[in-house]
């Protein structure tokens, strides 16, 4: 068995060609995706505070109240929500530029 030796120059690895508007792009969708997600956390957390009275009112409240204030936040922010989400995106979205 033989082993060849280490190169002493080092080689270099071949450089990915990046489209930059393919990148602005997916930068842009990542913004609205993250904008919206933030917003959906947001609307949850207000509306667990705010619907605690109706769901504590037995086990059902407890095992069903998380699932229905997730699915009314992710709705609520879906359909506009608070218009926070595009606020972000604007902000975010001129950095990205």
């Amino acid at each position: 068995m033989s082993i060849s030796p280490l190169s002493a120059s080092p080689t270099a690895l071949p450089t990915p060609e990046i489209d930059p508007v393919s990148s602005a792009d997916s930068q842009t969708a990542g913004v609205e995706k993250a904008s919206h997600q933030f917003e959906s956390i947001l609307l949850r957390q207000f509306l667990t505070d705010s619907m605690k009275p109706l769901l504590e009112g037995g086990p059902t409240g407890q095992v069903y109240g998380y699932l229905l204030t997730d699915a009314l936040a992710n709705s609520i922010s879906d359909a506009g929500g608070l218009g926070l989400s595009s606020v972000l995106q604007t902000q975010l979205g001129t950095q990205i530029r």
